[in-house]
């Protein structure tokens, strides 16, 4: 199935199976609505190919709000790693002062222990984190 069926304009998708591992690139900063539909896409295309490793590219987001990071944490991936039953690890992408565009007395919220993310300026180090986390969930 092509991964266009779940992409909306404004996410490109794509699934690599030899990594296991999809990949979600937002195009541009987006409203709430958008964005609740771009990882409800996410969400479609990770329950179609049974893939709790992403790689979300959110560089060319630069709406920066508290509100939304507390829904994609807390609600958000809760519920996807719910529906997969399987671990969520996920490697964000950022612009190196993301988090200081963030309220001074905010914190990271923190996702249940079957969802595991951590915030990259290198695609790289991401793509190494999500390696290392594949081997550690198949060595159990």
């Amino acid at each position: 199935m092509s991964l266009d069926t779940y992409s909306p304009a404004f996410l490109d998708l794509a699934y690599r199976p030899d990594l296991h591992q999809l990949t979600g690139r937002w195009q541009y900063s987006t409203t709430d609505a958008e964005m609740h539909q771009g990882y409800d896409a996410l969400r479609r295309a990770a329950l179609h190919y049974n893939c709790g490793n992403w790689l979300i590219d959110s560089r060319r987001c630069l709406n920066r709000c508290l509100s939304r990071l507390v829904w994609v944490t807390d609600r958000c991936l809760p519920q996807v790693q719910r529906e997969l039953g399987t671990p969520l690890r996920i490697g964000f992408l950022v612009l190196p002062d993301y988090l200081n565009g963030l309220p001074a007395s905010a914190s990271v919220p923190v996702p249940d222990a079957a969802v595991r993310m951590t915030l990259f300026i290198d695609e790289g180090a991401a793509g190494s984190w999500l390696a290392q986390q594949q081997r550690e969930l198949a060595s159990r």
